[in-house]
């Protein structure tokens, strides 16, 4: 029969031994349990909306010349290349007899004389007569557009090209004309870039039918502003208004035809 201490020493070597094997089985388990992912975690976060290449397109809406050029059976020529051999007669009401192209929906500014200089065609003219350089349309469009050239000088119109930080790269201001015609100013319909997805937004997709009265946003009153418990009568015993014209749609404006000394 051993002695005590003995005894001891060795139920402590086979616990030991059992520690040591039991440790990295249980690792090694566990290690097993996590790469078999029993419990997948799901993101809450949507997937990342596609964003077509036509959305972030740099190119010009409209390829403008900022010369005072006209391309005439493969060649070239400036303005007043003919404009000087032909001067203009006064503005009056008669057609054109050249740039019959040109279809002029802009308004009331229906007046060739009123953008062109009319004895230098290779500039534009301000309020005084004074001449405007070709190359620079915006000072034209601020004589009736003076909000929108305020709100385009400071960034707020139109479209900026390059580096947000001027330090990292070049910026350029799009001029008027690279992307409205200035002859018929107003832009067609256009194709919205399709909506962020974000994990507080949602998915922004129209929903199939119109929300009813569990979304707190809607306003369920009469047509005339007030709730019908406000007025104390019903939406239906509000007598039909009658029907107010509507403004034509400014793409659907029948176009004027071009009329001036040019």
């Amino acid at each position: 029969m051993g002695k005590p201490g003995e005894t001891t020493v060795a139920s402590r070597t086979g616990s030991d031994r059992l520690h040591r094997t039991l440790v990295p089985v249980v690792f090694l388990l566990l290690a097993v349990l996590l790469w078999s992912e029993p419990w997948r975690f799901v993101s809450p976060v949507p997937a990342a909306v596609q964003v077509p290449a036509w959305a972030t397109d740099t190119t010009p809406v409209r390829h403008a010349r900022l010369r005072p050029e006209i391309e005439l059976a493969g060649y070239t020529y400036a303005c007043s290349d003919c404009h000087n051999l032909f001067p203009s007669p006064p503005e009056t009401t008669r057609s054109l007899t050249q740039h019959r192209d040109i279809v002029l929906d802009h308004g009331i500014n229906d007046r060739c004389f009123n953008c062109h200089h009319l004895t230098n065609r290779d500039t534009f003219v301000d309020d005084w007569g004074r001449e405007i350089p070709y190359d620079r349309p915006p000072l034209l469009c601020a004589k009736c557009h003076g909000p929108v050239y305020r709100d385009w000088l400071h960034g707020s119109h139109g479209r900026t090209n390059g580096y947000w930080d001027t330090k990292a790269g070049p910026q350029r201001r799009l001029k008027c004309i690279e992307c409205h015609d200035p002859h018929r100013p107003a832009f067609p319909s256009l194709r919205p870039a399709p909506p962020p997805n974000t994990l507080r937004m949602g998915e922004q997709r129209p929903p199939s039918e119109h929300p009813g009265a569990e979304n707190p946003l809607r306003y369920r009153g009469s047509r005339s502003g007030f709730r019908d418990s406000d007025i104390g009568s019903s939406a239906s015993d509000e007598p039909e208004r009658e029907a107010q014209p509507r403004n034509p749609d400014p793409g659907t404006r029948t176009p004027k035809t071009v009329q001036g000394g040019l």
